[in-house]
């Protein structure tokens, strides 16, 4: 499992643009780059730790998320991260029509433009799968538990 993906865009509005990404799988930290739809591994390389069918599997993964992200335009921005409100508000592209939202609780609040008035059955529900989809990886990639009473010391009362 993928846990901690996060990228990060190098050289933006520059001829030599690409998107860097790192991420932990099966307890090892690896990075990239990802550029014309190819993945470029930095030091250590997956190949030499992982058997073929788990580096096909995970190349797999990056290759689908970053062409997800890349070419989706897709953004997410926590709100009020680490308290009981927390919510992530997300941007993207979808058929040239820029949409923005809220992502809670696996629902979806659409700000304006609703996508429900510019797209039709098959559309709509492409989007919102899509929407769900790049959600999880961003959301649900890295969850933990937290302990209710983290950092916190008890007092004891006589």
């Amino acid at each position: 499992m993928i846990k901690d993906f996060n990228i990060k865009l190098l050289f933006e509005g520059q001829v030599h643009e690409r998107h860097q990404f790192s991420l932990t799988f099966e307890g090892d930290i690896y990075q990239g780059i990802f550029h014309d739809g190819e993945i470029q591994w930095f030091h250590p390389q997956p190949k030499h730790n992982l058997g073929e069918d788990d580096l096909q599997n995970l190349e797999s993964k990056v290759y689908d998320f970053m062409t997800n992200h890349v070419y989706q335009d897709f953004k997410v921005k926590p709100l009020f991260e680490d308290q009981v409100h927390e919510r992530h508000q997300f941007t993207l592209t979808f058929e040239g029509d820029n949409y923005q939202g809220i992502f809670h609780d696996e629902e979806i609040q659409w700000f304006h433009p609703q996508p429900q008035n510019n797209l039709e059955g098959d559309d709509l529900q492409d989007l919102e799968s899509k929407v769900y989809d790049l959600m999880a990886n961003y959301v649900y990639q890295d969850f933990k538990g937290k302990s209710l009473f983290e950092n916190q010391v008890p007092e004891c009362h006589q």
